[in-house]
């Protein structure tokens, strides 16, 4: 997974990154080794149309 958006409220990343860098650090690379694919739920149109057409023939 990666970071797509960053909302700062309060200017906490900036605090993050200058008062508490490896925090900040450790945060990223928890987001990085999330394997998206295995939380995915929404199942794509024509993925769902092949399943139907399996399922039926």
């Amino acid at each position: 997974m990666k970071v797509g958006k960053r909302y700062s409220h309060l200017n906490g990343y900036e605090w993050l990154q200058c008062k508490k860098p490896e925090l900040w650090d450790e945060t990223k690379d928890v987001i990085t080794k999330i394997d998206a694919e295995k939380y995915r739920t929404k199942v794509a149109n024509r993925e769902r149309q092949v399943r139907q057409e399996t399922i039926l023939a």
